[in-house]
């Protein structure tokens, strides 16, 4: 019998910055290493969904046919509802998903502050394999979870992906906490067709362009890098113009300093008719839709909009004079014409998802 435990996770995980020990002595993966995530630290958004396990695997081969996994998950719950959370196994062909029915539920209020919380033990979950052939296990996009044990009837060994080495920046689009499965993020989703190896950095609401975020990718092993940029930046009202371009070219010079010839692909915002040409901050509705803040202001020059983000992120990549940065309009991943697939006006539902997926990998082959 063999056991993973402890820091015997870093040989079985990948797509994870570094772990960190949990309440019941696990690790939990975290997508931005310590030393640097600390530079936010007290942001409760930025520290729930950077612990968000998106991209996050396990790989390895055993002798067993079957293994067992004890986790600790955690979840949001507005109003009392949270979304489900579930692994899911992939081994050739087939997939399956394994749902975790028995997390602590942290309880928020429509401003998210935490308003309870409903503690869960570690639960066991007993998943059927195919001895000697890689075994592949994603934990939720939408969760945050603890890693507790790992154990089989027989050996364990690392199993490490293969295919071209993919970094990808982005926002909640990116992330998509709303995704039914974790392989179905549309970043996971084209890494599963085009067999790349992807590492998700995408952040909901946090794709800000963060000096530290950078500096991740800067010292992280890439083939390929994209960096989805603009909606973040504008439903935050976190950028004026003249901050704005400065912010996306250190950004860029930062990734530049560890990767200064990697094909880099800037992808401008996906089509979002509430912010084409209408400034942030996006706020919530009582029926749940998004919508562009009213601003009773004069005319701002200086405000950012989603059109005005693509033209300076366009202008950017012409300037810089740099044969390996690209540029791809996000509405050609999903456009005006499909705003309905937008469900709050804000984010992809999960046939939007999908089309952006489908539409990203027929540009890349």
């Amino acid at each position: 019998m063999t056991t993973i435990t402890a820091e015997e996770w870093n040989d079985v995980l990948f797509g994870a910055a570094d772990l960190e020990t949990g309440p019941t002595d696990g690790r939990t993966a975290h997508r931005i290493p310590a030393g640097l995530r600390r530079q936010l630290d007290g942001d409760p958004m930025f520290e729930w969904v950077e612990s968000c396990a998106a991209g996050v695997r396990m790989r390895f081969r055993t002798s067993a046919d079957r293994i067992a996994l004890t986790v600790a998950s955690t979840t949001l719950a507005t109003n009392g509802v949270h979304p489900p959370i579930a692994l899911v196994v992939r081994q050739g062909d087939d997939r399956s998903l394994v749902p975790l029915g028995d997390p602590t539920v942290v309880e928020i209020d429509a401003k998210r502050r935490v308003t309870g919380i409903r503690p869960a033990a570690p639960e066991t979950v007993s998943v059927a394999v195919r001895p000697e052939q890689p075994v592949e296990i994603r934990l939720p996009h939408n969760a945050r979870v603890e890693l507790v044990s790992l154990t089989a009837d027989g050996i364990i060994e690392p199993a490490p992906p293969s295919g071209r080495r993919w970094i990808h920046y982005g926002s909640s689009i990116s992330q998509g906490m709303d995704a039914v499965a974790a392989d179905r993020t549309w970043p996971a989703a084209a890494a599963s067709a085009l067999d790349w190896n992807l590492r998700d950095l995408s952040l909901a609401g946090n794709a800000q362009l963060d000096g530290f975020v950078a500096r991740t990718i800067r010292d992280a092993a890439a083939d390929i890098i994209t960096l989805k940029i603009g909606i973040n930046t504008v439903n935050a009202d976190s950028f004026r113009e003249r901050t704005f371009r400065p912010a996306l070219h250190a950004f860029l010079d930062t990734v530049r300093e560890g990767h200064p010839t990697t094909p880099v692909v800037l992808i401008t915002a996906i089509a979002c008719p509430i912010h084409e040409n209408s400034p942030g901050p996006v706020v919530a509705r009582p029926d749940g839709m998004a919508a562009a803040a009213i601003r009773s202001i004069e005319k701002d020059d200086g405000a950012l909009t989603l059109a005005r983000t693509r033209e300076i992120i366009a202008d950017a990549v012409a300037s810089r004079g740099d044969d390996a940065l690209t540029c791809i309009d996000g509405r050609e991943l999903l456009g005006a014409h499909e705003a309905d697939r937008l469900y709050d006006r804000l984010h992809p539902d999960q046939l939007g998802l999908d089309l952006i997926a489908e539409r990203f990998v027929a540009m890349m082959r």
